[in-house]
């Protein structure tokens, strides 16, 4: 008795594009998961958190708040300079345990620690961006409004701010496997670098030679480009964003090539 065999059919086999493509939404399901899934209050919680930081500085300020910023309502000022820069953060930040959270997904070889990165950063931009669009929607029903007819200024300095964000980000993740007790130390110096950004207080307020000391920081540049395209009233005669982007490149750049450096290590590690 003769046993027929099921016809013969090739396996398909997919395209890089396809299977980076099925990593990137295995990895973003996996990051929304972790991200808001221990909280009841789930995606509400991203503009809620800018909400009460804005609340606290209002109340603190008082009676002031029409004087603080000239040529801005300083809740505008607010929403436009703490979004993006808790963006930046999270990417950062989140970034320093990349390689030891997803050790499980890391064992597959399709999926390399960049894809990992690539994923948290992508889901951070929709999240604070998502939440950027809805504070202003706010804060138009409150009379509040923004000056749009420079959205393609403020779209290029939220793509910039992103790559800027992903650069350090590959740093971070370096510095994260390798660093140990160091990682710590960065959470002091993203709250250094909160202070001396000109998020909570306009940097014109700050006498000379302070004042040229923290336009060698790079973040202050977009940010305010921002804040003038959402106002034109707002002083930028101090915004060079050739400076930003130098910048950008110089830390992408830093920062593939510390992840290729320290790439075998960390696939050896799996």
């Amino acid at each position: 008795m003769s046993v027929q065999l099921p016809p013969y059919r090739p396996i398909k086999h997919r395209s890089g594009l396809k299977v980076m493509g099925a990593a990137f939404h295995a990895l973003l399901m996996r990051e929304l998961q972790t991200r808001f899934g221990g909280y009841r209050l789930g995606y509400l919680w991203a503009p809620l958190e800018v909400i009460f930081q804005i609340a606290i500085i209002l109340i603190l300020v008082g009676n002031f708040r029409e004087r603080i910023v000239p040529g801005m309502d300083i809740m505008l000022f607010l929403v436009v300079g703490m979004v993006p820069f808790r963006m930046f953060q999270r990417i950062a930040t989140r970034a320093l345990g990349a390689a030891q959270a997803n050790k499980g997904l890391l064992m597959y070889r399709s999926i390399r620690h960049i894809d990992v990165i690539i994923a948290r950063s992508f889901l951070e931009l929709m999240i604070y961006f998502v939440t950027s669009v809805l504070l202003l929607f706010v804060l138009f029903f409150f009379n509040i409004y923004a000056n749009l007819e420079n959205i393609h200024i403020v779209l290029f300095c939220w793509v910039t701010l992103f790559i800027f964000s992903f650069g350090v980000a590959l740093i971070m993740m370096v510095i994260g496997y390798y660093g140990g007790e160091v990682s710590k130390i960065i959470t002091i110096f993203f709250t250094i670098l909160y202070f001396t950004s000109g998020i909570v207080y306009p940097i014109h307020i700050i006498p000379e030679p302070y004042f040229s000391y923290l336009l060698y920081n790079p973040f202050i540049h977009n940010i305010e480009l921002i804040r003038h395209a959402f106002a034109p009233n707002y002083p930028a005669y101090h915004i060079d964003i050739i400076y930003f982007l130098k910048w950008m490149f110089a830390v992408n750049f830093l920062g593939l090539l510390l992840y290729k450096f320290a790439e075998r290590d960390m696939i050896r590690s799996k």
